[in-house]
């Protein structure tokens, strides 16, 4: 009897352990940044104004409160931020967003524990009685989970600003893309954020694998 109470209460737990590590997953942001740049190696920060991409992003009060998150991260670096009106050095040119997402199928498969059988049997004067049930491996459970994946993304130019005799000098281009399931920018993009910066500015024409660990809560 006390056989058939481990077992069980095995069966339970890796049930319990299968389903958590599927359901929570692990809470990292993950993201693909492409860098193409012009930066010389003594390369300093300096002025520098957050402009938005779009002209309907001028009014949006969205865009205001990731610039705000922008801006605390790149002054971290060493830029000053200012408005553009007071002439800046440097045009940070910012643009984010995500998609409509796409439908996904995974399976996946969980050990299958339970009775296999009985001991035998046992036999009287009067009847034949079965042995005890035995209980055991009997093999795997698939399942099935459906989701919806999301692709972020975060796109910053750095450029001098267009004098009397030439166009905008482009210096810097950057773009992030990130797939996950949440599809709240409020949540993910002020990480996304904090990562496009983490090897600021990194090298020239080179796509950079990025993790960030972050609350999960979406």
């Amino acid at each position: 009897m006390k056989f058939f109470f481990l077992l069980v209460s095995l069966f339970s737990l890796i049930s319990i352990s299968g389903c958590q590590s599927l359901a929570e997953k692990n809470p990292t942001l993950k993201a693909e940044l492409t860098v193409f740049h012009e930066l010389p190696n003594d390369f300093k920060p300096t002025t520098i104004a957050i402009v938005p991409w779009h002209q309907s992003q001028k009014s949006s009060l969205e865009f205001k409160n990731y610039a705000g998150i922008l801006k605390d991260r790149i002054e971290k670096l060493g830029f000053t931020v200012i408005d553009h009106s007071k002439k800046p050095e440097l045009l940070l040119f910012f643009d984010y967003g995500d998609d409509n997402g796409k439908e996904m199928t995974e399976t996946y498969t969980v050990p299958d524990f339970g009775m296999i059988g009985y001991t035998g049997y046992s036999l009287n004067s009067w009847a034949m009685y079965p042995g005890l049930p035995m209980y055991g491996y009997r093999g795997y459970q698939t399942h099935t989970n459906k989701y919806t994946l999301y692709t972020r993304y975060i796109h910053i130019d750095i450029a001098k600003p267009k004098s009397k005799d030439k166009e905008l000098d482009k210096l810097f281009e950057g773009s992030l893309r990130s797939k996950g399931t949440c599809s709240k920018l409020t949540s993910t993009l002020p990480y996304l954020i904090d990562m496009f910066f983490n090897n600021f500015p990194g090298k020239n024409n080179e796509t950079q694998s990025l993790e960030k660990t972050w609350s999960g809560v979406c």
